[in-house]
């Protein structure tokens, strides 16, 4: 019988219970008390990655963003941050889910329940609610829900993209034209990725209903005309030389005169409200950086069967074979764009009430890495399973699956 190859472990990629820290219980200052004596000790040890192991209700989101803060500390020699591996081993809910999903690489296990809801406000003693005091909480508790909404999608994006591109690629086997998870459209709408991915995720059994119904609501959302009102005119800049800035400028006033001659057409204040919120993102440029970086990292595992067959096809000139490369570009840059914003409702969505979930649907909604001993893809695998390649090459190798 032929001896069985050593499994090559990847500390960057697995826990260690000797370089670790345990957040069980209430997250509060009592934890945070007992816990930052043992961070700092790790991280005067060395630079190696530290794993914290999660079976928490939650708590207060101050100590858990302290404990956080402090595990992503530098040192007096400014070295880089260690590496954080998180594990849910139980429960993972409330600002311990925060924890878990801010993780450089994020487990949990099979039995293991994950919990992400809105923010809540707790009154200690009798408090006399005038109306302008109710409407403060509301705002400052809003304030913090689109807070923690983005930071969830900034800190998971790249899983959901890893999910994306092996839930496309598994559509598109199936598919004789091609199309995958994208349709037959180089700028695909929220809505008909979230029902692609909807209808993939039902099909297998991996997600319920229940949670599944909050796919449908951010691809609903970031559906808005707003959004996609000035497509043609972004693929019009992508696609010419000259000054971007004006063009894009142009691009903004486009979609804010469409929003301003629709809303008066509104007659659902919530949808006008999302759309008001699109526009607002996509005005402060909170997804120009975030974009890039999908692009630079994502852009050829969003390239279809028959963008790559185009590309390639020996019948080509030189000249279309430029244009093909150029064509395909846009078209990763504009899927990038839909599906960070598809993700970012997606994430607003699970600020807006309760949603348990099991840590398979976790790691299918793009929120975690992998599910221990189940056999799904995972950064993980890819590293460890690659083919020998020199150190030098095995770093960067390293990065590109990097969460």
């Amino acid at each position: 019988m032929a001896e069985q190859a050593p499994i090559r472990r990847d500390p960057k990629y697995r826990s260690n219970h000797n370089r670790s820290v345990s957040i069980s219980g209430i997250i509060d200052d009592t934890l945070v008390s007992r816990l930052l004596p043992e961070i700092v000790k790790l991280q005067d040890a060395s630079r190696e990655p530290i794993t914290v192991y999660i079976d928490s209700p939650g708590g207060d989101t101050e100590s858990a963003r302290l404990l956080l803060d402090a595990l992503r500390a530098s040192d007096q020699d400014r070295s880089e941050q260690c590496r954080l591996i998180t594990v849910a081993l139980g429960e993972a809910s409330s600002a311990a889910s925060d924890i878990l999903m801010a993780g450089d690489y994020a487990l949990a296990y099979p039995y293991s329940r994950i919990l992400c809801h809105g923010m809540r406000h707790f009154i200690s003693r009798p408090t006399a609610l005038t109306r302008d005091i109710a409407a403060s909480f509301a705002k400052d508790m809003a304030g913090l829900d689109e807070e923690f909404a983005i930071t969830l999608a900034r800190n998971c994006i790249n899983r959901f993209m890893f999910r994306i591109s092996r839930v496309w690629r598994a559509i598109e086997s199936l598919d004789d034209i091609g199309a995958g998870l994208f349709g037959d459209n180089d700028v695909p709408t929220a809505r008909g990725i979230a029902q692609e991915f909807h209808r993939f995720l039902k099909t297998n059994g991996f997600v319920r209903e229940a949670v599944l119904e909050q796919l449908d609501v951010a691809g609903l959302s970031a559906n808005s005309v707003i959004l996609f009102a000035g497509r043609n005119d972004l693929l019009n800049v992508l696609k010419t030389k000259g000054d971007v800035t004006a063009k894009k400028e142009a691009i903004r006033t486009s979609i804010l005169n469409d929003a301003l001659a629709k809303a008066s057409s509104e007659t659902d204040f919530g949808s006008l409200e999302s759309k008001y919120q699109l526009l607002s993102d996509f005005l402060e440029k909170h997804h120009v950086d975030v974009i890039g970086g999908l692009v630079s990292r994502w852009s050829t595992d969003l390239y279809g069967r028959l963008d790559r067959q185009s590309a390639t096809s020996a019948k080509l000139s030189e000249e279309e074979h430029s244009s093909n490369l150029i064509r395909m570009r846009i078209t990763a840059h504009l899927r990038c764009f839909s599906l960070w914003f598809f993700f970012v409702f997606f994430c607003r969505q699970l600020q807006t009430g309760d949603f348990p979930m099991t840590a398979t649907e976790a790691y299918w909604l793009g929120l975690i890495d992998e599910v221990i001993g189940l056999d799904f893809a995972s950064p993980r695998r890819l590293v460890e399973n690659a083919p020998d390649i020199p150190p030098s090459l095995n770093e960067g190798f390293q990065g590109a699956f990097h969460s």
